[in-house]
């Protein structure tokens, strides 16, 4: 038995010992369930480190068929997450779905139960919506470029492409003022001249100033329609005004900005579009109804003068050279609208027009004024002493006693004239109530101008101007 166990160690030791391969060397094996979380770690881990994340893995179709499902709105905040989400949404705008989306939409439902404001307010707003969603989808391009991408979508709008309707047209003036609002100033340079040359404005202001006023009808229609509309009327602050009147009248001739200004806020025809050029040279004096329509855009032109007079390109020899000639277009107006236009345009400018013709010793042209100034502001109903302190600081303006003299007797002389004038009638004879009248207007003549000689005699130039408001009164 120990001679058979020592045999076999005795084997075991002279054999060779094995190598690995001959060996049976267990394969490690592992599940499916295991293999296919290792796949989808190993393809979390690509996709995360995508801009897009798990979007990358969508379809393009699917990825818009999304974003159709969104508002507005909720479009233009997404695009403000990432660059990688926001070129996803600028290339869905220009695609034919993302266009379609855009499109505004028929409200049917609406005009069953609502009025036609309501349906023109939510019009507003989806284009407000519209210009907002461009804003931030291109907040980071250069500018040119965005006006690029505005103009592109502005032409494939259906609602706003070349059409001059007011709706339309105020629709697309949402749309641009959403856009441009926050700009620089040269920015929205480049924003007008963009927007004006693709309708062709400047063509249409050139043909409408090559004949006299009111020639050229639909095109000053047009003209007027498109900057209202689109610009001004859209401005919610007096610094946004100035700055888009500024682009639209400096590149013309005095002349051709004031006729520019009269058909942007002149007064229109009765019932229709057209402008009423010889508005301003008609009698406004009659019914309460009549006289409240030619003061009614006044109002609207003593704003633009305004606007002009804060910009920083305009200075207050421009501003009113600019109403010296807005006064004579077409035709000369009467003195009694000149004087409602001055004090519309408030304490400032008034001074300024006034304080110009007393330097420049026009005394018979200051004392019309200011007898049409104590007319209109008894039309109104507004009190005479600003009228009395208007007169005080233009006494103090003057370089002489003998200037103040000359002014207070072109007023009081104005005023016997105008008595005069109403009291004789041309080819009838004189009776002797018409007499009398004459000696007691006279009269009245010579005692105003000692009583103003006396009060405003001794004003000098040193003495400090109050400040005039007309809001007090």
């Amino acid at each position: 038995m120990i001679v058979d166990i020592r045999d076999y160690l005795m084997m075991i030791c002279e054999t060779t010992p094995p190598t690995l391969t001959e060996t049976n060397v267990q394969i490690c094996r592992r599940s499916t369930r295991l293999k296919i979380k290792d796949f989808q770690s190993r393809v979390s881990w690509s996709v995360e480190s995508e801009p897009l994340g798990y979007f990358t893995l969508l379809p393009t179709e699917l990825m818009y068929q999304i974003l159709h499902t969104l508002t507005i709105q909720d479009i233009g905040i997404l695009s403000l997450t990432s660059k990688s989400l926001r070129d996803v949404i600028s290339v869905y705008i220009n695609s034919k779905s993302g266009m379609k989306r855009i499109q505004p939409r028929k409200l049917v439902h609406l005009r069953k139960h609502s009025c036609k404001r309501t349906i023109c307010d939510n019009h507003m707003t989806h284009y407000r919506n519209i210009g907002l969603l461009l804003k931030r989808a291109t907040c980071l391009y250069p500018t040119r470029e965005r006006l690029r991408i505005l103009e592109n979508c502005v032409s494939r709008l259906q609602g706003v492409n070349r059409i001059f309707t007011c709706q339309a047209l105020s629709c697309h003036g949402q749309l641009l003022s959403t856009f441009t609002r926050g700009w620089e100033e040269r920015e929205c340079m480049r924003a007008y001249l963009t927007v004006s040359e693709s309708q062709s404005m400047t063509n249409k202001i050139l043909m409408m100033l090559s004949g006299n006023p009111g020639s050229n009808s639909q095109v000053e229609i047009k003209t007027r329609r498109f900057f209202r509309h689109v610009l001004l009327d859209q401005c919610k602050v007096m610094e946004d005004l100035s700055m888009w009147l500024n682009f639209i009248l400096k590149p013309f001739p005095m002349v051709h900005q004031a006729r520019m200004l009269y058909l942007l806020y002149g007064p229109l025809c009765p019932n229709t579009d057209v402008i009423f050029w010889e508005c301003m040279a008609e009698p406004s004096i009659g019914e309460g109804e009549s006289r409240h329509r030619a003061i009614a855009p006044l109002s609207e032109i003593a704003m633009a003068l305004k606007a002009l007079f804060m910009h920083k390109e305009w200075s207050d020899d421009d501003v009113i050279s600019v109403l010296e000639e807005l006064t004579g277009c077409p035709d000369e107006w009467l003195i009694e609208n000149i004087a409602r236009l001055l004090i519309l345009c408030g304490e400032s400018i008034t001074l300024k027009v006034l304080g110009s013709k007393a330097i420049n010793g026009k005394m018979t042209d200051l004392g019309n004024t200011i007898v049409a100034f104590s007319v209109v502001l008894y039309d109104e109903g507004l009190r005479m002493s600003w009228l009395i302190k208007i007169v005080q600081q233009l006494c103090r303006m003057m370089r002489t006693s003998q200037d103040v003299k000359a002014f207070l007797a072109s007023i009081t002389a104005t005023y016997k004239d105008f008595i005069l004038a109403l009291m004789y009638t041309p080819g009838e004879e004189v009776t002797t109530m018409q007499i009398q009248v004459h000696h007691i207007a006279m009269a009245q003549s010579d005692f105003m101008q000692g009583l103003m000689l006396q009060l405003f005699g001794s004003t000098t130039p040193s003495q400090q101007q109050p400040r005039i408001s007309l809001k007090t009164y």
